[in-house]
């Protein structure tokens, strides 16, 4: 039987600790994950796997630090951000180009 990967569901390690709970599964290829500590980090789809009726994530996985986690969560809003501005302004209705210079 398999299982949809849902918000608050709880994933374990391949030692079966819990390392925290789904937290956003909109990403086509990530899934967030928020630990106890409130940390959040993302894994790649293929890196988790419902295995012995609960979610795993792959042998050997290494969680990332807040830090990164954070970096990754800015990189991503600047990116929205920069895609939501473009194009950022129309072009000229003319050039200047070289008329009306001395030779």
């Amino acid at each position: 039987m398999t299982q949809d990967l849902m918000t608050g569901t709880a994933v374990f390690d391949d030692e079966g600790k819990q390392v925290g709970k789904v937290a956003d599964v909109s990403d086509v290829e990530k899934v967030g994950i928020i630990t106890e500590t409130g940390s959040r980090f993302w894994v790649p789809k293929q890196l988790i796997a419902y295995r012995d009726r609960r979610w795993m994530l792959e042998p050997g996985y290494a969680e990332i630090s807040p830090s990164e986690a954070e970096a990754q969560q800015e990189e991503r809003e600047l990116d929205k951000a920069n895609a939501d501005t473009f194009p950022a302004s129309d072009p000229p209705s003319f050039t200047l180009g070289d008329e009306g210079k001395g030779s």
